[in-house]
């Protein structure tokens, strides 16, 4: 295996040479010419950045051209100077991530110790870039409401963006971008890795990056260069703030309780006492120089104490209502330094640390008794150097390190020595969970990334070049423990309470893991290389062509799958074919530069996650840990027929019978898989997607613009679930039992294929005005249209219409289950004239509901097994309080659930105060209103028709809140 990476590693070295792309940085290109408009070779350029005074120097070349790339971000000035011409001076020119500023020249005759200053708006419109997306800035983030000051949640204001606020984990707020799971994204933060290579980003970011730290982020929703890679979603593209040549920085706090929330939807319904929340985040950031205009450091603290409503509604057994709150303690910690060696060279650190363990998780349809503790720190290091190797070729190369150690349990779990074995089973009733939560597992993954850049500014070869190349190598491991359900779980028909002397409260199977915890430890290499040329053929037409490879190489044993023609330990499965084409072009239709039209096709691969493949290490046909059923193949038919059960495990109710387990399967030992097996494919490949686009952006003033782009996403060979080992029950009632084809095999052998196919069509139109005359506006909307033979979510999801060994996927066909057909999210803020300070901001977002499906588990009518067969087209109606009526189609997610609109405002004054900075001080005091119409928000129904709760809604979406109160206060100085 090493011999195969270092063989492709030296084949990409090859390939690619050092590379350098704007991920995390700028560029400022331009042509200066004289008053007649003739090109003027040999002219100096110093760009300064205002702030820090950091600079770099060029000399335009033949034609008058000059190209400044990997420039940081930020405010800068430029000075152009010849001998026999006026000095040139213009600044405030914004330098924003991810993209090319382009700033015209003219100089005029004169002395050189002459100056002509011009004063000009940076230009909104990128006229050289296909990519889709856009940009926000540190204003938009500190100047917005925000529930939880999660710059995640702010990539929601672009178009095509579906943001999800989690409740399930501190900062977990996560994206879906063109209808893409919200694995797929790619999150860099100051152009290094910050995503979880486990699980992937249905969490969000692996550390997260408090708001005061973030200077800026680009979102490259489609068309993104060959340079980025790893995601067929979106790329977020974000950077801390570094020192400045002033000590600047700031001091904040936001505080609520339960004085300043209203009770929500479910604890004012059932009269349930309100809980005693509390929120409570402050801290600051400084920043300063330690040599003036050459060494510069960055420091942010944030302690965030939060004590967060929850209300369990469970309208078939009332009595379990209740209210309480889920407890989050936060230690968030960014340090930064820069330093300038000298005018070519430029290096720099980053370190970022979170810490954030919760208490009391409710998670889904839980009792207070299933609630589970999480201990979580995050951390990301990233070094960079920026070397400049002449007056048109610049070098970065940049190390990076991740690391998550995080460990999800119950509260006994964590006090009893860590034995799940010895807790009370938890009871899955038929619509909720009670007595204990099965979760207990721990993982520490580590990333570890190495990339070197090289940029290079080829000016008149049939047109100018900027050419980039690029290679990147990322090595990740996790050790994963797991004790999950090692307390045993039993599943009941109905939601009443156990009663021995009742045989239909009595369970009707069991899972538990036996014959001990599991213990692995996972490892992966992802090498990967691209070339980019971005061809100006002339003034108005830019051609962006592009190509990138990728390399996933995940070791895995296939020594224990009887699936797989077993050659030695370097027999598994590597895609080798991975190559990216990405071609597009950008249009100005104007000399001025104000008006674009840009599209592309481009090729986008995944990159397979280490989580997605973790099951073939400890689920194959011999374990040590694994989870079993009884029965095996069906639920005991006895409870739901008024009968008691029969099986040996389930006749005494819901307890475990350890002494008949540890017979069945000895504790410590390695025995043959009583339980669901899975098994490696030798031909897995990595699920890619085709993407196309065309859309126009004009600048309609100098600080206004508007975009409107098509984009269509067709995703292929997106891996799913095959079970090798289906079967038939012996009837259609749903505790039939299941015969499967191997009787070898006692339960499922599942594999992973590459057939999944979705496709995704949106309009996305965008209005942006930046900050000027005392007011900033951002409006977005998206009209999309998504499907699919699987859902589009989840880690290879099975098609629960498989029949024996037919996947009927044209039965799987439907809607996307991110398919948001509406999509509208209108955001701002305004210093209210003539009030000396009086500032509002706001978010306004509505969104169709999400679709799903609409079945009945009481029969399985195909007898394979599973539930998933729609119920016939019409009109399908709840019963009692709370429920809902649909039209369905009758297909997978042939029906929608509840609409979403939250309106959020702030309403606030600004003093600005004397001090060593004039005007730069100032300290806003404000008050936030969070879901200012108090809408109840609500997540779909269940649309089962068995459940006692269908089409009832019993739970608000993740993220739901009432009407929520804040005061908080920020000094910056």
């Amino acid at each position: 295996m090493l011999q195969r990476i270092v063989l492709v590693s030296a084949a990409c070295l090859v390939l690619a040479a050092p590379a350098a792309g704007q991920q995390g940085t700028a560029e400022i290109r331009g042509r200066v010419v004289d008053q007649q408009r003739a090109v003027l070779p040999g002219v100096s350029i110093v760009v300064t950045n205002q702030d820090t005074g950091q600079f770099r120097e060029a000399v335009t070349n033949a034609d008058g051209t000059f190209f400044l790339t990997a420039i940081r971000p930020g405010r800068y000035e430029i000075v152009a100077e010849l001998s026999g011409f006026k000095r040139f001076t213009r600044g405030n020119i914004i330098a924003e991530v991810g993209k090319t500023t382009t700033i015209p020249i003219q100089l005029q005759v004169g002395g050189i110790e002459e100056t002509l200053t011009v004063t000009a708006e940076s230009p909104l419109v990128d006229t050289t870039s296909k990519e889709v997306g856009g940009n926000i800035d540190a204003r938009e983030l500190i100047e917005l409401p925000s529930i939880n000051r999660n710059f995640v949640g702010f990539v929601g204001l672009l178009p095509g963006i579906v943001p999800s606020i989690s409740n399930e984990s501190f900062g977990s707020d996560s994206i879906s971008v063109n209808g893409q799971d919200a694995r797929y994204n790619n999150y860099l933060l100051d152009g290094a890795n910050n995503n979880d290579d486990v699980i992937g980003q249905r969490a969000g970011t692996q550390a997260r990056t408090p708001i005061e730290a973030v200077q800026e982020f680009q979102v490259l929703t489609g068309q993104f260069d060959a340079e980025f890679g790893r995601t067929t979603g979106g790329v977020i593209n974000a950077i801390t703030k570094q020192g400045t040549n002033q000590i600047r920085g700031s001091a904040f706090g936001f505080f609520q309780d339960a004085s300043l929330t209203k009770r929500d939807y479910f604890a004012a319904k059932n009269d349930l006492e309100k809980p005693d929340t509390q929120q409570q985040q402050f801290g600051g950031t400084v920043g300063g120089p330690i040599v003036r205009g050459k060494a510069h450091y960055f420091f942010s603290l944030e302690r965030v104490h939060i004590d967060d409503g929850v209300t369990v509604n469970i309208p078939s057994r009332p009595e379990l209502n209740d209210t309480t709150t889920e407890r989050t303690r936060v230690w968030n910690t960014v340090l930064r330094f820069d330093h300038q060696i000298n005018p070519n060279h430029i290096w720099a650190v980053r370190w970022l640390r979170e810490d954030s363990p919760q208490f009391n998780q409710v998670i889904g349809d839980v009792t207070l008794a299933a609630a589970r503790e999480e201990f979580d720190i995050d951390q990301t290091v990233v070094g960079t150097l920026t070397s400049v190797l002449g007056n048109s070729r610049v070098n970065t190369l940049r190390v990076a390190f991740t690391r998550e150690d995080v460990a999800f349990a119950n509260s006994g779990f964590n006090s009893n020595g860590q034995r799940q074995d010895l807790l009370p089973p938890t009871l899955n009733f038929l619509d909720f969970t009670d007595q204990q939560n099965g979760v207990a597992q721990a993982r520490i993954n580590n990333a570890y990334q190495l990339e070197d850049t090289f940029s290079w500014f080829v000016p008149g070869r049939r047109g100018d070049h900027d050419v980039k190349f690029g290679f990147q190598y990322e090595y990740v491991s996790q050790r994963f423990t797991n004790q999950g359900s090692a307390n045993g779980a039993f599943s009941f028909p109905t939601n009443h309470p156990f009663d021995p002397a009742d045989p239909s409260t009595y369970p009707e199977r069991m899972s538990i893991r036996v014959p001990g915890g599991s213990n692995f430890y996972q490892k992966g290499h992802y090498v990967s290389a691209f070339a980019q040329d971005k061809w100006a053929i002339n003034s108005r037409l830019m051609l962006s062509l592009g190509l990138r490879y990728d390399l996933d190489i995940l070791p895995i044993d296939e020594s224990n799958n009887p699936f797989f023609d077993f050659s030695g330990p370097d027999d598994y499965p590597v895609d080798t074919n991975n190559f990216a084409p990405r071609v597009g072009f950008a249009y100005t239709l104007d000399d001025a530069g104000r008006s674009v039209v840009r599209g592309g096709y481009g090729l986008f691969y995944n990159q397979t996650r280490i989580g997605q493949i973790s099951g073939f290490i400890n689920d194959g046909v011999f374990s040590d840990s694994f989870i079993v059923n009884f029965p095996t193949s069906n639920a005991d038919p006895g409870p739901s027929n008024g009968q008691f059960p029969t099986d040996p495990f389930l006749v005494n109710g819901p307890v475990v019978n350890r002494d008949l387990l540890n017979q069945l399967y000895p504790p410590g030992s390695r025995v043959r898989n009583g339980g669901g097996i899975q098994v490696d494919n030798p031909d897995r490949l990595t699920a890619y997607t085709h993407q196309y686009s065309l859309g126009f952006e004009r600048q309609l003033r100098a600080d206004m613009s508007a975009t409107a782009e098509y984009i269509r996403v067709s995703g292929r060979d997106a891996l799913m679930t095959l079970d090798l080992n289906p079967g038939l029950r012996t009837s259609t009632s749903r505790t039939a039992r299941l015969v499967r084809i191997n009787a070898e095999f006692p339960s499922s052998v599942a594999t992973q294929v590459n057939i999944g196919e979705t496709d995704y069509d949106a309009l996305q139109l965008q209005l942006e005005k930046r900050f000027s005359r005392n007011y900033s506006v951002r409006g977005s909307y998206t009209l999309s249209y998504g499907r699919g033979n699987y859902g589009g979510v989840g880690n290879a999801p099975a098609s629960g219409f498989q029949l024996l060994d037919d996947m009927r996927l044209d039965l799987n066909e439907g809607p996307l289950d991110t398919d948001r057909r509406h999509n509208f999210v209108l955001s701002g803020t305004a210093l209210v004239p003539r009030t000396g300070g009086l500032t509002v901001s706001w978010i306004a977002r509505a969104l169709t509901g999400l679709p799903f499906t609409i079945t009945d588990s009481s029969t399985d009518p195909d007898r394979n097994g599973s539930f998933s067969e729609p119920l016939p087209a019409g009109t399908y109606s709840g019963e009692g309080e709370d429920t809902i009526s649909v039209d369905f189609e009758s297909e997978r997610n042939g029906a929608r659930g509840p609409n979403f609109f939250q309106l959020d405002l702030r309403l606030g004054y600004r003093l600005r105060l004397p001090g060593l900075q004039a005007n730069q001080s100032t300290l806003d005091v404000f008050g936030e209103i969070f879901n200012v119409t108090d809408r109840a928000n609500f997540s779909n129904p269940t649309g089962d028709r068995r459940s006692s709760n269908f089409l009832r809604l019993t739970s608000l979406r993740d993220g739901a809140l009432p009407r929520t109160f804040q005061i908080g206060l920020r000094f910056a100085f």
